[in-house]
């Protein structure tokens, strides 16, 4: 007989959500960091990424089996692999971290004495250290730099934008702290709405396109009956997108506050500090300003754009030759730009499908066509994206630039999200993920008289 955390393991990382089943999953959490702290003088770039990408490339296809099927983890250490053992010119020759450092100016008391005092934030370049007890840290910390901040890459476009300037604690946990209540009031909402509709609850019998409310439920309140004026698939793809930007806004932003704070009493490193780091999410003006490609290149978190990476490293391959000179395969060239668009959207798709479990419970939906909807939704937007970067080859250039062409960016957006992100919908309800409330207390339920408390 098992012991009863190991059951509970079993059918958590079976039934609910993936997890490692055996250890080929850590292995390339290790093998990783071992290919980026052996010298370029003892194993070159080629040779480095010819010996562990097939190690790590084993060990996780060895753990997807023994899994049942990818998780978000794997699939992203895989990813980061490829990009910096390939696709990059060899980081541990290139790579420059750029470290912060305080910059002093002489001052003279009034005893007549020299002193310093503290000037301005500099930074200093850092290349790949020659003593393995700097190389670690340098690598630990590249490793966990997936959208590579103070670090200059030998890419013009990317190292120009930096070093990013840094906000002060103070600004920083402000900012944080309106985001976290933002983010639980938009938590709040949405859960009070999806409670109040079937369709996030009965998965086979309700369409997206079906009333709301629904005449059942009699609704009494005036939020619910004044959504009843708008296009039910509207609300409903609105509560899926407003759900998705505040978990994640929520979970990038309360976790920080702790972590600054303890920077600023000395006890965390300033550069490991969330406070040096850029915004978790770019401008909303992106989305009017520059459609489907600046909600996602702008706008939403850009965690991910190093999947667009591989692209880019093909395009170069293929520059010069008879197939990409037909092909736009060229620095600026349109070939380029649809390897990235088709690189990054791509492999977040995959990605995201390590967010359902082999087995799910109580449906007839099986696993397979749940990842499939799933990594449909990002698979779609490179539609959505060659479609609008096409329109905006074919009209006038004139045409795009003030506020009616701002407003028919947002309203394209807005519709073809309507259409899309409700793919999403479709396995989350089946895994009865709105069956639970996020939060543990809320705001509405107290406001409509039932307490506090949420769960229970």
């Amino acid at each position: 007989m098992s012991h009863p955390f190991l059951q509970s393991y079993t059918h958590l990382t079976t039934h609910l959500v993936p997890g490692p089943q055996s250890l080929s999953y850590f292995l390339p959490l290790l093998l990783l960091p071992l290919a980026l702290c052996i010298p370029p003088t003892l194993l070159s770039k080629r040779a480095t990424a010819s010996l562990f990408l097939p190690l790590i490339g084993a060990c996780l296809l060895d753990a997807w089996r023994r899994m049942g099927g990818v998780d978000v983890i794997s699939v992203n250490v895989a990813q980061w692999s490829f990009v910096l053992l390939l696709c990059y010119d060899d980081p541990r020759s290139t790579f420059r971290r750029l470290r912060l450092r305080q910059k002093y100016s002489t001052c003279r008391s009034t005893d007549g004495s020299g002193g310093k005092e503290a000037g301005e934030v500099g930074y200093w370049e850092e290349a790949c250290p020659s003593s393995l007890s700097k190389r670690i840290p340098w690598v630990l910390t590249l490793l966990i730099s997936l959208r590579l901040s103070n670090w200059k890459i030998g890419v013009p476009s990317h190292d120009r934008t930096q070093p990013l300037q840094p906000m002060t604690r103070i600004a920083f946990t402000r900012y944080a702290v309106i985001l976290v209540v933002q983010s639980f009031l938009v938590l709040d909402a949405a859960a009070f709405l999806t409670r109040q509709d079937p369709y996030f609850h009965t998965p086979s019998t309700t369409p997206i396109d079906s009333p709301w409310p629904l005449p059942s439920l009699h609704p009494s309140n005036t939020l619910t009956t004044s959504l009843a004026l708008l296009p039910p698939r509207l609300i409903r793809a609105g509560i899926l997108s407003a759900q998705a930007y505040a978990l994640i806004m929520q979970g990038g932003s309360l976790p920080c506050i702790p972590v600054v704070l303890l920077s600023g009493l000395g006890y965390w490193p300033d550069e490991w500090s969330p406070h040096t780091w850029p915004p978790f999410f770019g401008p909303f003006a992106a989305v009017y300003r520059g459609g489907l490609r600046g909600l996602w290149g702008g706008w939403w978190h850009q965690t991910n754009r190093y999947l667009s990476v591989p692209g880019r490293w093909l395009a170069e391959k293929l520059e010069g030759t008879a197939v990409g000179r037909r092909t736009g395969c060229r620095k600026g060239g349109m070939g380029t730009y649809a390897l990235m668009v088709l690189s990054g959207f791509g492999g977040s798709g995959v990605m995201h499908m390590g967010l359902i479990p082999p087995e799910p419970l109580d449906t007839g939906m099986g696993a397979g066509e749940m990842r499939l909807w799933i990594g449909g939704f990002f698979w779609v937007q490179i539609l959505g994206i060659g479609f609008e970067t096409v329109v905006e080859k074919l009209v006038p250039r004139r045409w795009w630039n003030g506020a009616l062409a701002d407003a028919c960016r947002f309203l394209w957006v807005g519709g073809w999200l309507m259409f899309t992100v409700p793919m999403l919908a479709m396995p989350f309800r089946e895994l009865g993920y709105w069956k639970y409330g996020p939060l543990p207390v809320s705001l509405i339920g107290y406001l409509g008289g039932r307490g506090w408390w949420a769960w229970g």
